[in-house]
C-alpha cells in the first residue's frame, strides 16, 4: 500500500511538472519532475521514470539548457533500448515519452557542437524505425519536424520546406499523436517558408496560432516574433517593432532561450527603423542572455547582430572586438554542420569594418 500511495504521488508530481510547462514555469517544473525522478528510481518503476524524465528534460530544454536536457533524453533512450528495462516499458504512457526522447535528442542535439549535424537524419531514422516496430507510424509528424530543423540548420532550405509542409499535414490529420504541437507546426513551417523568401506566405500561419484558443505564452511569443520579422521583409518597420515589442514583453518569464531569440528581432526592427540606440540596448541584452545560456550557436547569432549594429553607430573598437568572437564561434558551427555559411557572413563583416576603418 505504501509503495502504491508514493507511486501514485509521483505520478502526481509528473502532471504538476507539466502544468508548470504549459504555464511557462520551467524552474518549478523542473523541480517537481526532479522530485518524480528520484521517485521513480525508488521504486524501480521504468514507466513512470521515463516519464518524468520526459517532463524534466523538456523543461530544461526550453530554458535553455540544452545539455542538461539531451542527458535526460539519453537516458530515455538508453532505457528502450536495454533488454533489462525495454520488456517493462510495454505502456502507452511510456510510448510516447520514448517517441518524444528521438526527437528532443536531435533538437538538443544541434545546439550541441560536438556532435556532426548531418550525422542526426541517422537518430531520425532510427526514430521512424521505432515508429514502424512499435505501430505509431501516426506519430511522424515530431520526427519529420526536427528532419525539416536538420535541413534548415544545413541551409537545404527547399528541403526543409517540403518536410515541414508533409509534416504539418500529418499533423492536422493526427491532431491527439504525442509530440509537437499543431502550433509548433504552424510556426517551424512559417519559419521556413519566410527564410526561403515566402514572407506572404508565412504570415497566415503565425496569425493562425494566435487565433487558436489553445495557443499558450510560447507559442503567442513566436507567433508575434514570426510576424515581426514579416514585416521587416514586408518593409514595415514600424509593425515589425510593435509585434517585436509584444514578443519580448512575453518572452520575460520564459528564459533567456526565448528572451534571446525575440530580442534579436527587436533589435533589427529597431535597427531597421533607425534607432540605432534601442536597438543597441536589445542586443546588448540579448548578449548577455547569450552568455548565460552558453555554447555557441545563441552566441554567435548575439555577436552577429551586435557587431552589425556597432558598426552602424561607428563603434569600430566594440565591432572589432565581438568579431573576433564571432569569428571563433563561426568556425566551430560551420565545422559541425561541414558548411562555410557562417564563416562566409563573417567574413563581410570583417570586410565592412576593414573599409569603415
Amino acid at each position: 500500500m505504501a509503495e502504491e500511495r508514493e507511486t501514485r504521488a509521483a505520478g502526481v508530481l509528473v502532471d504538476e511538472a507539466w502544468a508548470a510547462y504549459r504555464e511557462g514555469r520551467y524552474q518549478a517544473a523542473v523541480a517537481a519532475a526532479g522530485r518524480a525522478v528520484e521517485a521513480a528510481e525508488r521504486l524501480d518503476d521504468p514507466v513512470l521514470l521515463v516519464r518524468a524524465l520526459w517532463a524534466e528534460g523538456s523543461a530544461l530544454e526550453l530554458m535553455g539548457n540544452h545539455p542538461a536536457a539531451l542527458a535526460r533524453y539519453t537516458r530515455i533512450l538508453g532505457l528502450a533500448e536495454d533488454r533489462a528495462t525495454s520488456g517493462r516499458l510495454d505502456d502507452p504512457r511510456a510510448a510516447k515519452a520514448v517517441a518524444a526522447a528521438h526527437c528532443n535528442w536531435v533538437a538538443c542535439a544541434r545546439f550541441m557542437t560536438g556532435i556532426p549535424v548531418r550525422e542526426l537524419f541517422k537518430v531520425l531514422e532510427a526514430a521512424e524505425r521505432w515508429l514502424a516496430a512499435t505501430g505509431h507510424l501516426d506519430w511522424r509528424a515530431s520526427v519529420l519536424l526536427e528532419r525539416a530543423s536538420v535541413h534548415g540548420r544545413l541551409g537545404e532550405l527547399d528541403a526543409a520546406v517540403a518536410a515541414a509542409e508533409e509534416a504539418l499535414a500529418i499533423k492536422v490529420q493526427h491532431p491527439d499523436a504525442p509530440g509537437y504541437t499543431l502550433n509548433a507546426h504552424r510556426k517551424t513551417f512559417a519559419d521556413f517558408l519566410r527564410q526561403a523568401g515566402r514572407s506572404a506566405e508565412a504570415a497566415p500561419r503565425y496569425e493562425a496560432i494566435l487565433a487558436d484558443p489553445a495557443a499558450d505564452q510560447w507559442g503567442r511569443r513566436v507567433a508575434h516574433q514570426g510576424l515581426a520579422r514579416c514585416a521587416l521583409a514586408g518593409g514595415d518597420p514600424g509593425v515589425a517593432r510593435r509585434e517585436a515589442r509584444i514578443a519580448v514583453l512575453l518572452a520575460e518569464s520564459l528564459g533567456d532561450d526565448a528572451l534571446c531569440l525575440s530580442l534579436d528581432v527587436l533589435a533589427e526592427a529597431c535597427r531597421a527603423d533607425g534607432d540605432l540606440e534601442e536597438a543597441w540596448r536589445a542586443a546588448t541584452r540579448r548578449l548577455e542572455a547569450a552568455g548565460r545560456i552558453g555554447g555557441h550557436t545563441r552566441a554567435y547569432y548575439a555577436a552577429r547582430t551586435a557587431v552589425d549594429i556597432a558598426l552602424d553607430r561607428a563603434d569600430l573598437a566594440t565591432a572589432k572586438r565581438l568579431l573576433g568572437e564571432l569569428e571563433e564561434h563561426a568556425a566551430v558551427l560551420d565545422a559541425s554542420a561541414g558548411i562555410r555559411t557562417m564563416r562566409s557572413e563573417t567574413e563581410r563583416r570583417r570586410q565592412r569594418l576593414t573599409d569603415a576603418e
